[in-house]
C-alpha cells in the first residue's frame, strides 16, 4: 500500500499490500528504556507487517478511546482499506484503553482479543478482565507471566477459564531479567498471529 499514516493524536497506522487485510490494533504499556510502547511496539511487528494493517497507538494514554477509534476507522475508509475482521491486542498498560473501547464498540467487534502480560493490580481491572474472560473465553488468548499482571488471582482465573490451549504461561530461566520476559511476551503473541 504505502508508507504508514499518523493518525493524530492517537498513533500510527501501517497498511498492508492487500487493502482487504485484517486489522490489528496495538495497544501497548509504559515507557520503557526511554522509548513509547508507541514505538517499541513495532519491534514486534516486522513479520505481521503483510499480513495485516496494523495500528499501534502512541502509548496507553491515548486521547478518548472510542473517539481515536471512530478516527481509525475514518482513515481506513478514507484509505479504501476494507478490514474485515479486526484483532484487539493489549499488552501491558494497554489494559487502559482497552477497558472504554471495549465498553464502546463491544467485545463482539473483535474477531480475537489478545491479552499480553496486562497490568491487573486494581481490583475494578481486574474485575473487567475477569468478567470478560467469562463472556468472551472464545475470543480470548491470554499470553502471561508470573508477575506481569500483579494479581495472582486474576491471572490464574484468566488462565483457568481459557485452558492450556487459550493461555500461554511465559517463563523463562530464573537468570532472565523480569523485564525482559515481560517484554518477550510480545515474541510469543506476534508469533501467534503468524
Amino acid at each position: 500500500m504505502g508508507s504508514t499514516i499518523k493518525i493524530e493524536g492517537f498513533g500510527n497506522l501501517s497498511p498492508a499490500k492487500d487493502k482487504s487485510a485484517p486489522l490489528l490494533l496495538v495497544f501497548g504499556g509504559v515507557v520503557v528504556g526511554g522509548r513509547t510502547s508507541g514505538d517499541y511496539m513495532w519491534d514486534y511487528m516486522g513479520d505481521i507487517k503483510e499480513k495485516y494493517h496494523i495500528f499501534v497507538a502512541d502509548g496507553p494514554r491515548v486521547k478518548t478511546p472510542e473517539e481515536s477509534y471512530k478516527k481509525l476507522l475514518d482513515t481506513l475508509q478514507k484509505n479504501e482499506l476494507q478490514a474485515p475482521s479486526q484483532i484487539l491486542y493489549l499488552f501491558s498498560g494497554g489494559w487502559r484503553p482497552g477497558m472504554p473501547l471495549l465498553r464502546s464498540a463491544g467485545s463482539a467487534t473483535f474477531s480475537s482479543i489478545y491479552l499480553v502480560d496486562i497490568w491487573m493490580d486494581d481490583t475494578g481491572v481486574a474485575a473487567f478482565y475477569k468478567a470478560l474472560a467469562d463472556k468472551e473465553a472464545g475470543r480470548l488468548t491470554y499470553i502471561y507471566t508470573r508477575g506481569g499482571a500483579e494479581n495472582e488471582d486474576a491471572r490464574d482465573y484468566i488462565a483457568k477459564k481459557l485452558g492450556a490451549t487459550k493461555a500461554t504461561l511465559v517463563d523463562y530461566t530464573k537468570g532472565v531479567d523480569k523485564s525482559v520476559t515481560h517484554m518477550s511476551t510480545n515474541t510469543v503473541a506476534v508469533g501467534m498471529l503468524k
